[in-house]
C-alpha cells in the first residue's frame, strides 16, 4: 500500500512538474511608436502602377528564387511592391510606382 501512494504521489509530483515546465514565457509588446514615413525618391523607370497575378506559364509554378528576381528587379525599376500570400488563383502583387502620379490602387 505504502508503495502505491508512492507512486501515485510521484507521477502527480511529475506530471505537474510537466505541466508548468511547458510553458514558455511569450513575448509581449509594451509599446507602439508610430514613425512618420520618409520621403519616396523617385527612382528606375516605371511608368505607372499596376497590381494583379503572379506568373510564370500554366504548366510550371513560380519557385521561390523566381519570385525573388521578379521583386528585386520590380524594386530596382522603382517600384513599391507588396507580395501577398498565395491563394488558389496564385499570387496576388501590387506593385506602386514611386515616378506615376496616379496609382492602380485607390
Amino acid at each position: 500500500m505504502r508503495i502505491n501512494m508512492l507512486c501515485v504521489f510521484s507521477l502527480l509530483a511529475f506530471s505537474a512538474f510537466a505541466l508548468f515546465a511547458q510553458e514558455t514565457a511569450k513575448p509581449k509588446i509594451s509599446e507602439i511608436t508610430v514613425l512618420p514615413s520618409e520621403p519616396i525618391q523617385p527612382s528606375g523607370n516605371c511608368k505607372s502602377s499596376t497590381a494583379g497575378y503572379l506568373e510564370k506559364s500554366r504548366q510550371a509554378s513560380m519557385s521561390d528564387k523566381d519570385i525573388g528576381s521578379f521583386v528585386s528587379k520590380s524594386l530596382h525599376d522603382g517600384y513599391i511592391v507588396t507580395v501577398y500570400p498565395a491563394t488558389k488563383n496564385g499570387i496576388f502583387v501590387n506593385m506602386e510606382c514611386t515616378n506615376a502620379t496616379t496609382s492602380a490602387t485607390p
